[in-house]
């Protein structure tokens, strides 16, 4: 199912934020990118997967040398590769993104050429320690996209997105993960964490690859 998206109004303006962000800071952040409508379709389109046993606990490292490292990343996520995005919701952010890539390509000439993409659920009780969105000796992920689905969060139920601005101590800053935000960052360039969270905590997590 592809669902077509109008480039021009609000979120013509939203995409050229985010270039303007990507270009000043290497970061934007877009707090209503989606209508409280489209986070409520996401939202249950995530949950029916979750109820169905579809997610799996998420790992750490790559291939076949991958492993669960709940000290490290308490996470469950369902690749949208491995579950066909026939439902509108989906197939609408799956547009929104696309068109994303081709105001990426168009404006900073990053190459993009595919977008890997899952849902993720934090349970209570979970994080992700310190890290950034990049394999050791690979390069091929250039720009994150986190698009939250939590549409009551409140402060008290942790789980921020801490980014750390110099590297990987210092300064840095707590995004809430409020439903309807859409965070980008280039992926080489920011370390990061996920704040233990007392509620399920639940996103789409994706990355704009180049060709190896």
């Amino acid at each position: 199912m592809n669902v077509p998206v109008a480039t021009g109004g609000i979120f013509a303006e939203q995409l050229e934020r985010i270039v303007a962000g990507l270009v000043r800071d290497g970061l934007a952040i877009e707090t209503a990118f989606l209508s409280p409508a489209q986070v409520d379709g996401l939202l249950r389109e995530a949950r029916q997967s979750w109820a169905a046993g579809r997610f799996h606990a998420a790992g750490v490292g790559r291939g076949q040398a991958q492993q669960r490292q709940e000290s490290i990343r308490g996470d469950h996520v369902l690749w949208l590769d491995e579950h066909a995005p026939a439902d509108v919701a989906l197939a609408d952010y799956l547009s929104r993104m696309d068109a994303l890539q081709q105001t990426l390509n168009q404006s900073l000439y990053l190459g993009l050429f595919e977008l890997e993409t899952h849902f993720a659920v934090y349970p209570p009780g979970s994080y992700y320690r310190c890290h950034v969105d990049n394999f050791r000796g690979a390069g091929e992920r250039r720009v994150t996209t986190i698009l939250y689905l939590n549409p009551e969060w409140q402060p008290e139920h942790g789980g921020a997105l801490r980014i750390y601005l110099e590297g990987e101590h210092g300064a840095y800053l707590d995004v809430p993960p409020l439903g309807g935000t859409l965070v980008t960052f280039l992926s080489e360039r920011y370390y990061h964490e996920v704040l233990p969270t007392t509620v399920d905590r639940i996103s789409l997590t994706g990355w704009f690859r180049r060709r190896p």
